[in-house]
């Protein structure tokens, strides 16, 4: 067993006392609150014979003179300051409390777990935390740094709150522009002739007149100009071929998606269709395959609010190109593009994967051999056909560390703007849609947008 240190006493004489037998009051009460290393000057209200500090380990004086002292703190701790006049009655009291700079414990912690919601307050041997962090490891760790700071024998009381797992908003834009554009120009040339029991022509290109005499239009879909002539045995009819045509297809699709840090989460907007698969001895069984936009990500917090995300977005359509059939089954083929990355960034900032700008073109002349050939005449017996495709993808992610709201009120569904129209709205406002009654939007400013019922930090 250690005995407790005895406070040594330190008294300042200011001059000699000069001893009357009267009373005098104290006139100057209250506290002195002191970071260690930092000090203050006191003004006392009257001259005095002697300051003195009750514990000069924890905190000191100096007198310039004797209406005046400086007080500073040398060690978290309290103490009690005194200043008596020539009769040896008090004149100043004064409680000296002094503790660590707390102003550098929250910045230390700030700086080594993270900007959180950590309150510190000190006590006499110590200091007490309290306040919200997201984990047990961080309340760990900020106990262990205060313990440092305050140095061996301090006694810290932890009363930090552990809150629910950080959750992760994944906004993901997939924007894709897609152009084409064909041209075709082509002759299709029926002669026949008939001369006593013989028959001859020729033919170019498709089927011009059907049996009953009618003009068969392209498949297509371009514009045909025909001409036609007829005489006993002898049939000629020509019809020209001519098309132009552009496209222009706009896809915007925004999959949003929250998870627990550290867990994943996958999304799908889009379909399945059916495989069949053959299991033998004639029997099959049917598979789904899925297509449209999906998502794949696995978010995890790290310190500072970084956010690393795992993410695999998808965009496929079904296509014509590289379709297959199997006993009588067409199973088409699938157009699709996909990233799969891994990317650390802050809340709330954004970056952009798989940007694909796509060009190709295809070009098919078709003619009759030889006469196809032919200068100038040739252009009859000749067809062409021209196709461009342009395709510019961008897919853009920003995830955002949000929390549950606190209100339902804080969110719109499309649903609160929408209701049916009244028999005067339709008929003499032409409207097709308005508000429901009682389920307006809300009016508080929100200064970020709210993301499947979560407010964002």
């Amino acid at each position: 067993m250690l005995a407790a240190e005895q406070p040594s006493v330190r008294m300042v004489p200011l001059r000699k006392a000069t001893m009357q037998d009267t009373t005098a009051s104290v006139s100057d009460r209250g506290q002195i609150r002191l970071d260690v290393a930092r000090g203050q000057t006191i003004r006392l209200s009257q001259p005095a014979k002697t300051i003195f500090i009750a514990d000069p380990a924890i905190a000191d004086i100096q007198t310039p003179s004797n209406d005046a002292a400086f007080v500073f703190g040398k060690k978290p701790g309290r103490t009690s300051f005194f200043a008596l006049d020539n009769n040896q009655q008090a004149i100043a009291e004064y409680e000296v409390i002094v503790t660590q700079p707390v102003k550098d414990l929250r910045e230390m912690l700030r700086n080594e777990v993270g900007d959180y919601a950590i309150q510190v307050a000190y006590t006499p041997n110590g200091a007490v935390l309290s306040g919200t962090v997201p984990s047990a490891d961080v309340a760990e760790s900020a106990k262990s740094i205060t313990a440092q700071f305050m140095g061996q024998g301090a006694i810290i009381t932890n009363k930090l709150r552990v809150a629910g797992a950080l959750q992760v908003n994944l906004q993901v834009r997939v924007a894709e522009v897609a152009r084409n554009a064909a041209k075709e120009f082509g002759f299709n040339l029926n002669a026949t002739a008939e001369t006593g029991g013989f028959r001859f022509g020729l033919v170019n290109g498709r089927t011009a007149v059907g049996p009953t005499g009618q003009v068969i239009r392209s498949p297509t879909g371009a514009g045909s100009a025909f001409v036609g002539f007829g005489a006993g045995g002898t049939n000629i009819s020509a019809v020209i071929d001519a098309l132009a045509a552009e496209g222009l297809v706009s896809i915007l699709a925004e999959p949003n998606l929250t998870a627990v840090s550290g867990e994943p989460a996958s999304f799908l907007a889009g379909g399945e269709f059916p495989i069949p698969v053959a299991q033998g001895l004639d029997r099959f069984s049917v598979e789904f395959k899925r297509f449209g936009v999906s998502l794949e990500f696995i978010p995890t917090v790290l310190a500072g609010e970084m956010v690393s995300v795992r993410v695999k977005p998808e965009v496929s359509d079904i296509s014509t190109h590289g379709q297959v059939q199997i006993n009588g089954f067409t199973i088409p083929a699938l157009a699709t593009r996909r990233a799969d990355t891994v990317v650390e960034l802050a809340s709330g900032q954004s970056f952009a994967i798989g940007g694909l700008i796509r060009k190709g073109f295809s070009t098919n002349i078709s003619a009759f051999p030889w006469l196809g050939d032919i200068p100038v005449l040739g252009a009859l017996f000749r067809s062409s056909n021209f196709q461009k495709d342009e395709t510019e993808l961008v897919i853009i992610v920003t995830p955002y560390i949000v929390r549950p709201a606190i209100s339902a009120t804080r969110v719109q569904a499309p649903t609160d703007r929408v209701a049916p129209p009244s028999d005067v709205d339709r008929v003499f406002l032409n409207r097709v849609a308005s508000p429901p009654p009682g389920r307006q939007a809300p009016k508080a400013k929100v200064t970020r947008p709210l993301q499947d019922g979560f407010i964002l930090e």
